[in-house]
């Protein structure tokens, strides 16, 4: 799954809202993250969504979008991040080789 296979709308509703990624986080020097309950102030806290969605990157430019290459690095996002789960369900179709073309052909 790429970003060339998903337009934005089906990429952005793999998202379960569950607003981990939008609250602030402490890595110790072993690399263990710590969510802090400091969340960004565009989150609803009671929904779990960003009031600022559509043009989050423009008015909060702390704000990371989260690409499938992106998520494939980040450590921090929980398991059950929907676009880690959507990334885990695909598996990588089997590699074709190249067929072995036999005699000279036509010149």
């Amino acid at each position: 799954m790429t970003e060339q296979m998903l337009d934005k709308e089906t990429w952005d509703a793999l998202c379960r809202q569950c607003g981990r990624c939008c609250f602030e986080k402490l890595e110790d020097e072993r690399g263990r993250v710590t969510y802090t309950t400091t969340a960004c102030r565009y989150l609803d806290l009671d929904s779990r969504t960003c009031k600022v969605f559509e043009n989050r990157a423009r008015i909060n430019p702390e704000c990371i979008a989260l690409t499938p290459a992106l998520v494939c690095t980040l450590d921090w996002l929980p398991d059950d991040c929907g676009y880690r789960v959507a990334l885990k369900s695909v598996q990588p179709g089997p590699v074709e080789e190249p067929k072995k073309r036999r005699g000279r052909g036509r010149r």
